[in-house]
């Protein structure tokens, strides 16, 4: 042992440069390369690791925040056309309402001096969610009685449009023959509806 320690003394007066280049290199190489080895490659590959996991969860975020944004679009939409529908559900009458539609135009005729000849509601036409109800109506009286009339029906809370108007003299009395159209909200496509009517038929046939 005491032989080993005078050796050490004496190493760096008896070795080479090239001897004491080499053992500066070793002992600075070998931690350097432990270091790299099993320190920095093993933290970089779960870096790496954890930097791909980041970029899927950014991309995770992304596709929900896109879905939120899509859904709050798709309820506002939702909203609207409830809204919308409710307003065409106050201006449409049910089925329920067409007797008492009609009795209010024969009164409103009535109101404005008029004499009603005949008046009754033709074959509802099918419409996607809605039926046309055609009503044909002749009435009798003077042309600024007509138009006060048809300005009374403008104001009905019920939609009805005036869809066809002839004027007639008979017996020298001016006569109206109108036809106004009302809307029945039936919540049905043209297609179900359809498919209903055979349906029905079939039944009927049976």
């Amino acid at each position: 042992m005491k032989t080993l320690w005078e050796k050490l003394k004496t190493w760096e007066k008896t070795a080479t440069n090239r001897e004491k280049f080499l053992i500066v290199f070793v002992s600075i190489l070998v931690p350097l390369f432990l270091f790299y080895k099993f320190y920095y490659v093993p933290t970089k590959e779960k870096i790496n690791v954890l930097k791909e996991e980041v970029k899927k969860l950014d991309l995770e975020i992304q596709k929900y925040e896109d879905m939120a944004r899509k859904t709050a679009v798709l309820e506002a939409q939702m909203r609207q056309r409830q809204e919308f529908l409710e307003r065409v559900k106050e201006i449409l009458p049910s089925e329920k309402e067409i007797p008492d539609i009609l009795r209010q135009i024969s009164d409103l005729a009535k109101e404005n001096n008029l004499e009603v000849i005949t008046f009754e509601p033709d074959k509802e036409i099918p419409q996607d969610y809605y039926n046309i109800i055609p009503l044909k109506m002749e009435i009798q009286g003077r042309f600024s009685n007509v138009l006060n009339f048809l300005n009374s029906i403008e104001n009905l809370q019920r939609l009805i449009a005036l869809n066809n108007i002839k004027f007639q003299v008979k017996k020298n009395q001016l006569n109206a023959v109108v036809t106004f159209h009302t809307y029945k909200y039936t919540g049905a496509p043209l297609e179900k509806k359809e498919e209903k009517t055979k349906e029905e038929k079939k039944e009927k046939e049976v």
